[in-house]
């Protein structure tokens, strides 16, 4: 491994100059350049180096409109502060160039006054991201800068038509000061020089191609000894010596963030979304900002594969650790390795950071895999196995199955695949995992997903022998989730998080009634012995109620409610309004349209849940989960004959109206998706997890279903007519979940990787999954969910007490 020390800077593709100043500009006219180091080089793009084999130097090319900000303490008060642009670059030399504001600093008075000017670049107003400089309080202000620099860098990658790559740096993080000090001439239009020097530290990595081709997600740049490398600074400029090529303002940490600042992250996916990947020889530059407040070393870089692990390398010269001095640029070349074939991402997370902190991919119903009946493709949520799950990074898995063993423990019950068996009991599934968790440094959580088939008094039933799984095996180590909880007490443990309820409990979900009846007919629920219950989280195949669903200003009620079709204004229910009154004497009908539909409202979306952790304590999860999505409006046809029941020729049709709702769903996710990040980001956040997912498939109109069910709405005890309340119509156990895994897979992964460009980035907690390593978007996204977690700056347990 090589390193080099240079000077630098960032350079444009198109440099052009305009003749002269702009009109109505004020103020002083000031001539700009900038280097690193001891010559007076300018800007705001990488230029070439001097000497490509031993340089001693890097233009900075100053492009048009580069706005910079600039300060005099002497100037009259209402015009101590400017706001500048580049608007003349001087001939055949882009790194010189005028700067003129339309609101301008003014010199001082009287002529031969002593004055001070400080500049820095970027003027904060003209960054890109200005929620980022809002959030992170970026200012000039009385000659001092108060600057960021982030954990995620974005660079724009093109793939070559050589094959090889050309990384762009975004210069909104490379920030430079000037200060020069002169006397006021005669001349009110006379200008003066300001000689910019950057300021941030600068590693500039080269990677090169391996033996074998590689595809790369991430390039992180680590502090080995904790020692900060991203986060809040503050440069005073009146420490800089005016006009010195060598001087440089003092800088501080601002050691007041709680957040884990030894990081950076660069993504390394090209503009069309695709992973890097270096053939041998081949090479790719990208340049990482640093804080600038001291020298560095101690540092790491780690190569992040695709689904395939990471490999973590010292920065270090012939033994001996690299320092990179500060304010200057250290160049340095890597080759790409070979990877551990294991995605044990959670070791390269600190202990301190909180679990509320983090991004987890998961995947809905893990091992559907195994099943191996009939309509395998409307069944099988997963078509990799456990193991191929773990190494992918996938750290949160959904168990499915009833509670056909009551009064025991689950440990024998067979886990099930939208009720159909898959061969292997919920025990060794767990086992499994446990085998996976132990000593790893990582963590799992699994989800204990409750499909009954026995009735509603199954639900305490299913509680009590998982409270006796847990009584079993004291041999794994568990874990319950709160807001205060780090990754350094999760690993090597068990976190569960039990769905204990299912459609057959209606009164679990009715916000009218609540438990009352449920527990003066069944008990009361116990207690988690481990992890956490989660209460009203049944199937939300149709839960029209918490997706927000309005008729008239009134919520929609619970759709497993046989009374809503004998008096529905009371309580009115979605497939009321979806069926009632649809009827013909022929097939003819499939055009029709209800008069009256409800309406999702917003404001009315409620995945909020209450949650009870095992030592008694209350909790909230937020969780979107519905599963059944229709890919365009339309009529179903339902025949019924004069007793209700469904015939091959009936003597009466009815039509079911079904709206399209895959852009409700993508809908949903995104916005769970953004509250997680917003919630996650505050003082005090945290206490709330969310599980978004992602689960889900299209009805297949084609398919009546098995077994007695179809793609009709969900009905519980009644027909949805309301012609026979005996009759118990229950819907919906399967679909095209190939062609919607697909879809929302791609969808999402194209949204999260443009979503975060400007440094938009924060927790997602956990994400399900359908089809992983399947496609483009299976494929990668459990990699750009895990991603997530090195491009934001994490939270740790001094910012979170008490939660």
């Amino acid at each position: 491994m090589a390193a080099l020390l240079a000077f630098a800077g960032c350079a444009d593709d198109d440099v052009v100059k305009t003749p002269s100043r702009p009109q109505g500009a004020t103020g002083i006219v000031f001539g700009a350049s900038a280097s690193y180091g001891a010559d007076h080089r300018t800007r705001t793009v990488y230029g070439d180096y001097d000497d490509p084999t031993n340089p001693t130097r890097q233009e900075i090319n100053w492009v048009l409109d580069d706005s910079v900000m600039i300060y005099s303490p002497q100037a009259p008060s209402a015009a101590q502060v400017g706001h500048y642009k580049v608007y003349n670059l001087v001939q055949d030399d882009a790194s010189s160039a005028q700067l003129a504001g339309e609101k301008g600093v003014q010199w001082a008075s009287p002529v031969g006054t002593p004055q001070d000017f400080y500049a820095v670049y970027p003027d904060p107003q003209s960054m890109s991201n200005q929620s980022f400089v809002n959030r992170y309080g970026i200012k000039f202000e009385d000659g001092k800068l108060y600057g960021f620099v982030p954990v995620n860098q974005q660079h724009v990658i093109v793939k070559n038509a050589d094959g090889g790559y050309t990384a762009t740096c975004n210069m909104d993080y490379s920030y430079m000061t000037a200060h020069t000090s002169t006397t006021v001439p005669e001349q009110w239009n006379a200008g003066t020089n300001l000689y910019f020097k950057p300021v941030t530290t600068t590693l500039e990595i080269t990677l090169v191609g391996g033996d074998t081709p590689q595809k790369l997600t991430s390039l992180n740049v680590s502090s080995t000894d904790g020692t900060p490398i991203i986060g809040k600074f503050i440069c005073d400029l009146s420490t800089q010596t005016e006009n010195d090529p060598n001087a440089y303002p003092k800088c501080q940490y601002n050691t007041d963030n709680n957040i884990e600042g030894t990081r950076v992250t660069i993504p390394l996916y090209d503009k069309d979304g695709n992973p890097v990947e270096l053939q041998s020889g081949q090479t790719i530059t990208f340049n990482v900002f640093l804080l600038p407040h001291e020298d560095l070393s101690n540092l790491s870089v780690t190569v992040v594969g695709l689904n395939d692990g990471s490999k973590r390398m010292p920065l270090d010269y012939q033994s001996a650790p690299i320092t990179l001095p500060a304010h200057k640029k250290t160049r340095v070349k890597l080759k790409v390795p070979e990877f551990s074939g294991t995605n044990n991402w959670m070791a390269n997370i600190g202990d301190n950071v909180l679990i509320s902190q983090l991004s987890i991919p998961g995947t809905a119903n893990s091992y559907s895999y195994n099943y191996s009946g009939d309509h395998e493709e409307m069944y099988r949520t997963q078509l990799h196995d456990i193991d191929a799950q773990w190494n992918a990074g996938i750290r949160c898995f959904e168990l499915k199955l009833p509670n056909n063993a009551r009064g025991n423990s689950l440990e024998s019950v067979e886990l099930q695949c939208n009720g159909q068996n898959l061969g292997i009991t919920f025990g060794r599934a767990v086992q499994a995992i446990w085998q996976k968790v132990n000593g790893s440094n990582e963590f799992a959580m699994i989800i204990p997903f409750f499909e009954s088939q026995a009735g509603r008094g199954g639900v305490v039933d299913f509680a009590n022998d998982l409270n006796q799984f847990f009584a079993d095996h004291t041999e794994y180590k568990y874990v319950t989730y709160r807001g205060d909880l780090t990754l350094g007490e999760a690993r090597n443990s068990l976190m569960f998080i039990a769905r204990t309820t299912s459609e057959e409990d209606y009164e679990n979900f009715d916000p009218q009634t609540g438990y009352t009846n449920f527990k003066a007919q069944y008990g009361t629920m116990p207690q988690p012995r481990e992890g956490v219950f989660v209460d009203q989280w049944g199937s939300l195949k149709d839960n029209w109620w918490r997706r927000g669903y309005t008729i008239n200003g009134t919520p929609v009620q619970n759709w497993a409610k046989k009374e809503t079709y004998v008096n529905p204004q009371s309580t009115p229910t979605m497939e009321y309004y979806m069926m009632n009154g649809n009827t013909s004497e022929s097939s003819s009908n499939n055009n029709w349209t209800p008069s009256l539909f409800p309406e999702k409202v917003e404001a009315n979306i409620n995945y909020m849940h209450t949650t009870t952790r095992a030592n008694g304590s209350p909790g909230h999860a937020y969780i979107q989960d519905w599963s059944r999505v229709v890919d365009e409006t339309h009529n179903f046809q339902v025949g019924y004959d004069e007793d209700g029941w469904i015939w091959p020729t009936p003597s009466t049709y009815y039509f079911c109206y079904w709206k399209e709702s895959y852009n409700e769903k993508i809908g949903d996710v995104w916005r769970t998706f953004n509250l997680a990040i917003e919630d996650n980001r505050q003082e005090g956040g945290g206490s709330t997890f969310y599980i978004n997912s992602l689960d889900g498939y299209f009805v297949d109109w084609t398919d009546a279903g098995s077994d007695g069910d179809s793609p009709y709405p969900f009905v519980e005890g009644g027909d949805p007519i309301g012609m026979d309340n005996s009759t118990k119509w229950s819907g919906g156990g399967r679909g095209d979940i190939a062609t919607y895994a697909e879809q929302i897979n791609n969808d999402f992964y194209r949204r999260i990787l443009s979503f975060g460009e400007n440094n938009i980035y924060g927790s997602m907690n956990i994400v399900i999954l359908d089809r992983v390593l399947e496609g483009r978007g299976g494929q990668n996204l459990p990699q750009v969910i895990i991603n997530n977690n090195f491009r934001f700056p994490l939270q740790t347990i001094a910012s979170q007490q008490g939660n």
